[in-house]
């Protein structure tokens, strides 16, 4: 029990800040978001066991993450607006918060798999890993990375000259 108690700290500590990150992408609030990332570590300890290991616990976590978001998109029907609600925290305001804040608002903007898979490919993780969470082949995810750059790049133009 001490070993799977140490593990999933493990898991929680390495992976926490980045599916609180993938999860605010989806939520109405910060608040949900917590919410979202709460569910999915939970869902993880009560489903520890039927780990198979056909996967890694980072990937196994990450589809956790998703079919949380997933689920939550589909009961609200709402898009989020997490990011600009952040945004709205007094702070010193520059050109590199208005750059990332077109950036986020432009990936706002892709179709909710598109965001998912940006997402990932933002925290760094790897192609194969990306392919394992969303069930796709390796060269699918590149050539979708591939054309998302296109996308965010056509839209962050767009947004930048208005």
């Amino acid at each position: 029990m001490e070993i799977f108690n140490e593990e999933f700290s493990s898991i929680y500590q390495n992976y926490n800040a980045k599916i609180a990150k993938l999860c605010l992408g989806y939520a109405h609030s910060v608040e949900e978001a917590e919410d979202l990332v709460q569910d999915t570590f939970l869902s993880a300890w009560k489903h520890w066991s039927s780990f198979h290991g056909h996967s890694s616990r980072k990937t196994w976590i990450y589809r956790i993450a998703i079919n949380k978001c997933l689920t939550h998109i589909k009961k609200k029907h709402q898009r989020s607006d997490a990011i600009k609600e952040m945004v709205e925290q007094p702070h010193a305001y520059n050109e590199k918060d208005e750059a990332i804040n077109l950036l986020y608002d432009a990936i706002n903007k892709l179709e909710k798999v598109d965001r998912l898979l940006i997402s990932m490919y933002l925290d760094e993780l790897a192609y194969r890993e990306i392919a394992e969470v969303l069930g796709i082949k390796e060269n699918t995810v590149a050539v979708k990375i591939h054309r998302i750059k296109i996308q965010l790049t056509e839209i962050y133009n767009r947004n930048e000259k208005l």
